[in-house]
């Protein structure tokens, strides 16, 4: 309750006790004053009759007419009932009257004189008594006059105060008031300025009061545009469905002040991370009038913090990895390099000329060893790069054509004793534009793989298809396939199946080629049936050079002579 009501409540009861004070002491004066003036005009009445009275005896003769003077002493004795002395002298009147009317001896002036002498001495009685009540009764009129004259100056007085009081409680809160507009318009003028969080007012329901600067660029609204909206529109349909915003405003009224992260929405349905600020103002008998809303783009503090997040979870896989590769290496370092190590021996002791069939044999032996080794090392320093972002997709003018013919001749040396990769082209071929390098490795991993897998005098078939703004390849061998159970976790780094055992690998290369083909926006499938083969089929877009139509062959066969 605020000083000034206070105020008025006790300005109120003064007044109301001041009246009812006032009404009593009037009430009880007034009482007082008509109790004297009645008295006065008893005595006043008692002497009238007193002198009626003494008149009639003074006028009258005993012996004659003693019955009216008693009768006039009888209501003489009726007024006088409540004055003992006078009572008693009634009644010697009364006495002497009925003696002297008897024939008491005695003459008529000295009976006259007898009664004449009570008479006047009730009339003395009479008189001072009118002296006593006059006296009494202008005392009473005097105290009623200063009593009220008194009351009315404390009423005064009171109203004086309580005039001061308010006047000064009024004055008070003016300046309070003004004050407080010209910090308002202050505070107003500051929030209009904010830039960086959008700051504005919402009532008890939900519907946005006022808008700032910052609000607008933060949200995209004009302040015509979304004053009087609810507070909903800021959030998602999901949000909307929980009832987030009603959430968050009876959180605020329940706590005071309630702190959200999450979502929020534009005006052009655009979506940004938002820290929300919801404080609730109550006026001073606890009602809620509205809640302030502050609210901060935080976009770029998440994606920061994500990235942090990425980049740090980059550098504990890329550690992990590195543990993992130090300790494939060990293992599949320690075959190869012992095969080489043995070879060489062997080497050393086929000099002679005749020998020479054995010598090659060994040599092709330390020739596949070393590739193996090569092909370890390239993939953990393919998947180090990619970890690291160092490696970018940068098209080229190429022809897939000749590309795919280099790859196959690259294969050659691993190919097994009958094995062939047969190269057929479909669709019209073309030069395009695409990363060289990236499909390159694609390949080679890929019919690396077919060869690998694949057991001697087999055929592996490899396909290159033109689309309309693709390229399709497509791998297909005859080799121990891929359990469909492990289909699922083929791409993943250091997998390897497990009917792979004996031979050797890292795991990685498949890897690898998802993540080149993730960087060049291009799709791979798979289908394998153990016992079977697989086939891997690519798909990457590609653009067209001017002028880019080839002409050639359409099938190409590469064997591969026994070794």
């Amino acid at each position: 309750m605020t000083v000034l009501k206070k105020t008025y409540i006790l300005l109120a009861v003064v007044i109301i006790c001041g009246f009812i004070g006032l009404t009593v002491m009037t009430a009880n004066y007034q009482k007082a004053f008509t109790e004297a003036s009645v008295s006065v005009h008893h005595t006043l009445v008692v002497l009238d009759k007193t002198q009626q009275a003494l008149s009639a005896v003074l006028q009258q003769d005993l012996g004659q007419d003693a019955g009216a003077i008693v009768h006039h002493v009888q209501v003489l004795g009726r007024y006088t009932a409540d004055n003992p002395v006078q009572q008693r002298r009634v009644d010697s009147l009364l006495s002497y009257i009925q003696a002297f009317s008897q024939g008491q001896p005695g003459s008529t002036v000295e009976q006259t004189r007898v009664l004449r002498a009570i008479l006047l001495r009730m009339q003395g009685e009479e008189n001072r008594l009118l002296v006593l009540k006059e006296a009494a009764n202008i005392k009473s009129r005097v105290m009623w006059r200063n009593a009220i004259l008194g009351l009315i100056g404390v009423l005064f007085l009171l109203l004086v105060g309580c005039s001061y009081l308010i006047s000064y409680q009024l004055n008070r809160r003016r300046i309070a008031e003004q004050g407080l507009i010209e910090s308002e318009h202050r505070f107003s003028l500051l929030v209009q300025h904010v830039n960086d969080y959008a700051i504005f007012m919402i009532d008890p329901q939900g519907k946005v009061v006022t808008w700032n600067r910052g609000a607008g660029q933060i949200k995209g609204y004009e302040a015509h545009e979304i004053i009087g909206r609810h507070i909903s529109v800021f959030y998602t349909d999901e949000d909307i469905e929980r009832q987030t915003p009603e959430d968050n405003l009876v959180k605020a009224a329940e706590m005071g002040s309630f702190e959200n992260v999450g979502l929020r929405k534009r005006k052009d349905g655009s979506v940004f991370y938002a820290d929300v600020v919801f404080t609730c103002m109550r006026n001073d008998s606890g009602e809620i009038t509205g809640y302030i809303k502050i609210t901060k783009d935080i976009t770029d503090q998440m994606k920061a913090a994500e990235e942090m997040k990425l980049s740090l979870q980059r550098e504990k896989d890329l550690n992990e990895m590195k543990s993992r590769f130090v300790s494939l290496a060990s293992h599949e370092f320690k075959t190869p390099l012992s095969v080489i190590l043995s070879s060489t021996s062997l080497i050393e002791k086929y000099s002679a000329p005749e020998m020479a069939d054995k010598r090659m044999r060994h040599i092709q032996r330390i020739k596949s060893n070393v590739k193996n080794l090569r092909q370890i090392l390239g993939d953990f320093l393919s998947l180090e790069k990619l970890e690291e972002g160092v490696v970018r997709n940068s098209p080229s003018a190429a022809n897939i054509v000749e590309l795919g013919e280099e790859v196959i001749t690259d294969m050659e040396e691993s190919c097994k004793s009958g094995q062939r990769i047969e190269l057929e082209i479909r669709g019209e071929p073309r030069v395009v534009t695409v990363d060289v390098h990236l499909l390159r490795n694609i390949l080679n991993n890929l019919l690396s793989n077919a060869v690998k897998y694949s057991p001697e005098h087999t055929s592996a078939r490899f396909i290159i298809e033109f689309l309309t703004s693709s390229i399709r390849f497509t791998v297909a061998d005859n080799g121990i396939g891929i359990p469909t159970e492990e289909l699922e976790h083929l791409f993943e780094r250091f997998f390897r199946a497990s009917n792979t055992s004996g031979i050797s690998g890292t795991g990685l290369g498949l890897s690898i080629v998802k993540k080149y083909l993730d960087l060049m926006e291009g799709q791979i499938d798979v289908t394998s049936e153990p016992g079977k083969g697989t086939t891997f089929t690519i798909t990457i877009p590609v653009s067209d050079e001017p002028h880019s139509v080839l002409h050639g062959r359409n099938i190409h066969e590469r064997n591969q002579p026994s070794t």
